[in-house]
């Protein structure tokens, strides 16, 4: 760490176990600020900003400080290594300071102290909050107060709860969303600064890659969730509809400062885990619309809202309950829980994309705002009294009857609750699955195949199972569907035929090929001990 020496305006560095007492500058960069080259050489004394080291160090020299930090000068910038270790450990940096002092270049009476432009930065937000004791400074140095007596001024002025600058509360008892909303507000010069500006709110090390812009932002998230589970980190709003489970900058937490920590279920649920494909965590689901829109219910809620947790829109890409994109990111949902059966919200293990791998052609950005949001991003959500009649909750054959007609909305709709029975068998003991692919229903195969409980295999009074039916009639998507499942290729109906001997019989080729691709038997005699081949050569 380098210190500024305040009698002579040298520059010293120290090793970690050597640091001395010393004061630190929080102030907003202006023209000509002096460089560590600046002071090392002859050029410091003619730059603007020299007359602020001048006084910053009369100041500090008045309290008895041997030493000062200030960022201009004490940090080799040249060096992109130690400007990353730097900006690592400057929370550390503020926090270990025996004194702060604000300089506000902008402010000529305590009158102006809430509009000064320090209050927009963002780096001096850890600023402000890191430093056990604050003294800000007017434009000709003289004291306005400390953290501690305009407490109520930089609360009200920043959101930022007193309890934090009393140092009453730890800055860890307040949840992701709220300390996000903290610098909502604020601006820095590079975009790659939003994020690396809260690097110590959050307790984080990462390195900088200036040139990343809003990637940055995401892999603050992604290090907050190596260490957090606290899922408030995704209860923000914003227009910019990536897609993505997360925010583009902390400007989408404006909203989210009055929000925090609640789980109404009592269940513990895994830690948040990142993968190329997303971010995988445990939510409670409640299907809300058509084409795969629902709602995840975090574990969170606004303070005035007791009982009602927050909750997302998100659309399940595949209508196979694995893969999600948020959609509606304007807005989420306060939800009172007891207007739903307790089975329209049962726990799921999802994955939510991170948002988009490249930024958006700023036509295209245009576009879309113009338009309100993109297709997938504008999705319609079913009235109330809808979902209950789609729901038909105490019908037990819902879904056989959805199924064999392809509604494919409802059949999605209903196999988001807990308590239906996918391998259900109606009275000729067809399922579901053999009703789906009877009709030819491929998309409703594939969403009833991505069921973990789902029996494939399940056979109807005549001993067909949804293989043979599919064989049989030639669909040849669905038979690969259910090959890719794992079903047996080999089971023989009520007549000894296979799926291999109907879709010979039937003179399927395609079909035939697939399954002898899978090496089904072709000399396995069945009734009449007639071979597959026998049925393909009768059918020609």
């Amino acid at each position: 760490m380098r210190l500024l020496n305040t009698r002579n305006f040298e520059v010293k560095e120290f090793r970690d176990d050597e640091v001395p007492r010393y004061a630190i500058l929080s102030h907003t960069w202006d023209e000509e600020e002096v460089s560590l080259q600046d002071l090392e050489g002859t050029r410091a004394a003619n730059k603007k900003g020299y007359q602020k080291v001048k006084s910053c160090c009369s100041r500090a020299l008045a309290d008895e400080f041997e030493y000062i930090w200030i960022d201009t000068c004490c940090i080799d910038k040249t060096s992109s290594a130690e400007l990353s270790e730097a900006i690592n450990s400057m929370y550390r940096w503020y926090q270990e300071a025996d004194v702060c002092y604000s300089y506000l270049a902008d402010v000529p009476s305590k009158a102006k102290f809430p509009g000064s432009r320090w209050f927009t930065r963002g780096w001096t937000l850890q600023e402000l909050i890191a430093p056990p004791t604050l003294i800000f400074l007017d434009e000709e140095w003289k004291e306005l107060g400390t953290k501690a007596s305009l407490r109520q001024d930089i609360s009200d002025r920043t959101g930022i709860p007193v309890g934090i600058l009393t140092e009453d509360d730890d800055l860890e008892t307040f949840c992701i969303a709220q300390r996000m909303s903290w610098a909502a507000g604020r601006e820095t010069s590079r975009i790659e600064d939003r994020a690396y500006c809260l690097l110590g709110i959050f307790g984080i090390n990462m390195s900088l890659i200036y040139g990343e812009r809003e990637s940055a932002f995401t892999r603050l998230q992604e290090e907050i969730m190596r260490v957090s589970d606290d899922q408030s980190l995704f209860a923000w709003k914003s227009p910019d509809n990536h897609g993505g489970l997360l925010a583009t900058s902390p400007a989408a937490f404006i909203g989210s400062g009055n929000i925090v920590q609640f789980n109404p279920f009592d269940t513990l649920y895994s830690p948040l885990t990142v993968s190329s494909r997303g971010i995988h965590l445990e939510v409670r689901f409640i299907g809300k619309g058509p084409r795969g829109v629902g709602l995840a219910i975090l574990h969170c809620r606004e303070t005035a809202e007791d009982d009602k947790p927050i909750a997302i829109y998100v659309k399940d890409l595949f209508l196979t309950m694995d893969q999600f994109e948020r959609v509606r990111s304007e807005e989420f949902e306060r939800l009172d829980l007891r207007t739903f059966e307790p089975s329209q919200y049962p726990m799921r293990r999802i994955c939510i994309r991170k948002g988009h791998m490249t930024r958006m052609r700023k036509t295209r950005m245009r576009q879309s705002n113009q338009l309100g949001k993109c297709d997938s991003n504008a999705p319609e959500i079913y009235p109330d009294d809808q979902i209950t009649k789609l729901m038909n909750f105490g019908e037990r054959t819902v879904l056989l009857q959805a199924a064999e007609e392809g509604l494919e909305d409802k059949i999605w709709l209903l196999l988001t609750r807990s308590d239906v029975e996918v391998n259900l068998q109606d009275e000729d003991r067809r399922t579901a699955l053999s009703h789906a692919v009877r009709g030819r229903h491929e998309t409703v195969v594939k969403m009833l195949l991505a069921r973990r409980d789902i029996k494939a295999d399940l056979e109807d009074e005549h001993g067909l199972t949804p293989l043979s039916w599919a064989a049989q009639i030639g669909h040849k998507a669905i038979v690969q569907l259910l090959l890719n499942k794992g079903v047996r290729i080999e089971a023989e109906d009520k007549d000894g035929r296979t799926p291999l001997s109907w879709a010979a019989g039937n003179g399927h080729e395609a079909v035939l090929r697939l399954l002898l691709d899978k090496r089904a038997g072709m000399e396995v005699k069945v009734l009449f001990r007639r071979t597959p081949l026998s049925w393909a050569a009768e059918s020609g």
